[in-house]
């Protein structure tokens, strides 16, 4: 319930944490499965009423908050660049899960050469692949690999703009 993952919250996530900042949470966290992680994929993977919530919920407080807070801190004093990887989301019960990218890097494929260029030239761009444009406050550019026919795009990092944001401010403030 609404009540337990709150309490839940309170207590092992931000003690400190005023009641509103974690009501604010449930609030951007809800408990419709279609709104959860892994994202897009309906009620598909809902294995308990409260399972894609806190998927969502622990997703964003321990990879999504973090990965783009730093990437707010640093992109103006120095070049970066992020992907996003959305492959593999038909996986049952994981979705896109966490290390699935490794898959693109050590065995072979489109991510490699990305890295192998970025470890020789500091610049992960080259010729034969999409161009990947950096990360910037004003134009937070994320190469997304995707399954299907189109496997590489650039898309924007503001998926769930809000409710990350609150994270970040949550985290900073309230972690314990």
């Amino acid at each position: 319930t609404d009540a337990q993952l709150a309490e839940y919250l309170q207590t092992y996530w931000f003690p400190s944490a005023p009641p509103a900042a974690i009501e604010q949470l449930l609030m951007y966290y809800p408990q419709d499965p279609t709104q959860g992680s892994p994202y897009d994929t309906g009620t598909l993977n809902e294995l308990s009423p409260q399972f894609k919530r806190m998927a969502s919920f622990q997703g964003d407080a321990t990879f999504q908050a973090p990965r783009r807070f730093l990437l707010q801190q640093r992109s103006g004093s120095q070049s970066t660049w992020a992907f996003l990887n959305q492959r593999l989301k038909s996986v049952p019960v994981l979705g896109s899960f966490h290390s699935s990218d490794l898959f693109n890097i050590y065995a072979g494929n489109d991510l490699a050469s990305y890295l192998v260029r970025f470890v020789t030239n500091l610049d992960p761009n080259g010729s034969g692949t999409l161009a990947w444009p950096k990360w910037t406050t004003s134009s937070p550019n994320l190469l997304t690999f995707l399954d299907g026919l189109i496997t590489q795009q650039i898309t924007q990092d503001t998926y769930r703009a809000d409710a990350i944001a609150h994270m970040i401010n949550v985290n900073l403030r309230y972690l314990r």
